[in-house]
């Protein structure tokens, strides 16, 4: 039996009935304890992103039968997702849990050309779209020519500037980046900003996931393994113990092991920059010993922190 699939009622119901015949292919008989979940999509606007529980299913008659109240409003001919085990919003969960694990080593690199150079400015806040996690390199426009920038003129290292990269988070939790400049860009240019970013929870029906084509299928294959563990174990915790410990024990060895693979293919973190001590942003430092000595306020050779 298909455990998710899609469905138009083909004709009006009510706010507690769903009438298709096309439902009979995946419940050929009468069901009194049904009990699957019910999502709209769209299409019925008052029900739209709602989700109410199936109670029962009667074939003779092709009509599913909700748990009182229902819907909001009639169902008449939206387009309703069926999950047949877990709620639509638990999926979603244990997807982006997998989400979260894939961005702390598979980043997504991205290149961000938003910001221009304004009179007596100094300071420039990154986009907060982009998710970042690291910004490594910092470029301006050097010719603002409409025939250059058209053949691809090429940016410049904005490293005379003394950019110094600096991140914020409040006591809510909001997080900012912005650049602060040491000697101001000049006015109307394009500032480009290169770093990682991770990936954003999955929200919409319309979300997706922006993975590099090389990486798709196997990370594909972690989210689907690491949605399922945590769906069954999740559930599990319900159920008496015994072979359920045994059975997770297993999933939880095969997650493991998959989980190393992800490691061992993910891309190697850019370096970030290189400060030298007594120039710019530099700082000195009490004696040769202390690894700061190399100017490397973020690099992958060293414990990787806030810059």
């Amino acid at each position: 039996m298909h455990e998710c699939f899609q469905m138009i009622p083909s004709l009006p119901g009510t706010q507690t009935l769903f009438v298709s015949p096309s439902l009979n292919q995946y419940f050929p008989r009468d069901i009194t304890q049904l009990n699957a979940w019910v999502y709209c999509l769209n299409g019925d606007l008052t029900n739209a992103l709602q989700e109410r529980r199936a109670m029962s299913w009667l074939a003779a008659t092709s009509t599913l039968y909700l748990y009182p109240p229902g819907f909001p409003g009639t169902i008449s001919g939206g387009n309703y997702e069926f999950h047949l085990r877990y709620p639509r919003e638990d999926i979603l969960e244990a997807i982006n849990d997998g989400v979260g694990q894939l961005g702390l080593s598979w980043y997504r690199e991205v290149k961000d050309e938003t910001l221009l150079s304004a009179q007596q400015q100094w300071r420039y806040v990154a986009p907060a779209t982009q998710n970042w996690t690291e910004i490594n390199k910092i470029e301006i426009q050097i010719n603002t020519d409409a025939t250059a920038t058209a053949g691809g003129y090429p940016f410049a290292p904005a490293d005379y500037l003394n950019p110094r990269v600096e991140r914020d988070v409040t006591s809510l939790g909001v997080e900012t980046w912005a650049i602060q400049f040491g000697l101001q860009p000049p006015p109307g240019r394009i500032i480009r900003l290169r770093g990682e970013a991770y990936y954003p929870d999955l929200v919409l029906d319309s979300d997706y996931l922006a993975m590099a084509p090389e990486w798709t299928r196997p990370a594909m294959s972690y989210l689907y393994n690491r949605g399922a563990f945590n769906l069954n174990d999740w559930a599990s915790q319900q159920t008496p113990t015994g072979e359920t410990a045994k059975v997770r024990q297993q999933a939880l060895d095969e997650l493991e092991r998959q989980k190393n693979d992800l490691l061992a293919t993910a891309p190697v973190h850019k370096p970030g920059r290189i400060i030298t001590p007594g120039r710019g942003d530099g700082y000195a430092v009490s004696s040769p010993e202390d690894w700061r000595y190399l100017g490397a306020f973020r690099s992958a050779a060293f414990v990787r922190g806030g810059s």
